[in-house]
């Protein structure tokens, strides 16, 4: 992309994508303690300051999703360098920087990168700003109303789960306690993904290939977990989704109502399992307006 496309520059349209995160097991996504007690729990669930509800950031979300896309995509062997020496070679400058995120093009087109990446690595700097933006997930109100309050004041909308770890030798206990979200709890769930032009001829073909991988993702997380302790059974979830909403430019500028639609309350009549959303939906094709 030549410098004269600059003047292009151009917001197209917005994927809002929403619906609700399904905890089908015990969900544990870590907050910070402002005290410790003896005898308390020994790692808690982030909770939003405002309600005091466990909620899901949009970061765990999004950083979960970019983890699995990099392998998926292989794009995990195209770290960015953060560990350099004079002496190594350029099998060991790989090896040593193996785990760092990825500068692989069609993640950051995505999930985007850090500014000083960007500002080291002008093919970076070209593909404009990070598409994806992932919402907080906050629990909805048949979660708090019939599955976290029936559990009792004394559970604070939450189980705690003892664990012990086992010494091999003397086989002494130890153990802790880890507060979960419980299983059945429910979480509104919403994404964006942005349309730029910068002026790039195909940019159309790369919006829609950008949503096929984003489509992965989704798929890939409901395969994996959400959180810590994946492999020791916590955190899977599944979505499940309303139609995919496309709000252009002449939407905003009108107050569409497609721009409303994209804003009412999710009504659990219009949700459907992920895999039987039309993925022709999903599909983008440039408007005469825009």
């Amino acid at each position: 992309m030549s410098s004269s496309s600059i003047t292009n520059f151009q917001f197209k349209a917005n994927l809002i994508l929403r619906g609700k995160i399904n905890c089908l097991t015990g969900l544990h996504i870590g907050g910070s303690k402002e005290k410790l007690e003896i005898g308390g729990v020994d790692s808690i669930v982030v909770r939003s300051p405002r309600t005091d509800f466990p909620y899901i950031p949009g970061s765990s979300i999004k950083g979960k999703m970019r983890h699995l896309l990099e392998y998926f995509t292989g794009g995990v062997n195209d770290p960015i360098i953060t560990k350099t020496k004079d002496e190594w070679s350029a099998d060991e400058l790989h090896r040593h920087n193996l785990g760092n995120v990825s500068k692989a093009e069609e993640i950051v087109r995505l999930f985007g990168i850090g500014a000083n990446e960007r500002e080291n690595d002008d093919r970076l700097g070209k593909l404009g700003l990070s598409r994806l933006v992932v919402r907080d997930a906050h629990p909805d109100k048949k979660t708090v109303e019939e599955v976290w309050e029936a559990l009792g004041s004394d559970a604070f909308y939450t189980e705690y789960k003892a664990e012990n770890t086992i010494d091999r030798l003397t086989s002494a206990a130890n153990p802790r306690f880890i507060e979960r979200v419980v299983e059945g709890s429910k979480f509104d769930f919403e994404l964006v993904y942005t349309v730029y032009d910068f002026g790039e001829p195909d940019y159309v073909e790369r919006v829609n290939k950008d949503i096929e991988l984003l489509l992965v993702g989704l798929r890939l997380l409901e395969s994996s977990a959400l959180g810590k302790s994946g492999s020791r059974g916590y955190g899977k979830i599944n979505f499940e989704l309303v139609d995919p909403i496309w709000v252009h430019q002449k939407d905003y500028q009108e107050a569409s109502s497609e721009w409303e639609k994209a804003r009412q309350p999710l009504l659990d009549s219009d949700l459907e399992p992920f895999d039987q959303i039309d993925l022709a939906k999903f599909k983008y094709q440039s408007i005469p307006f825009e």
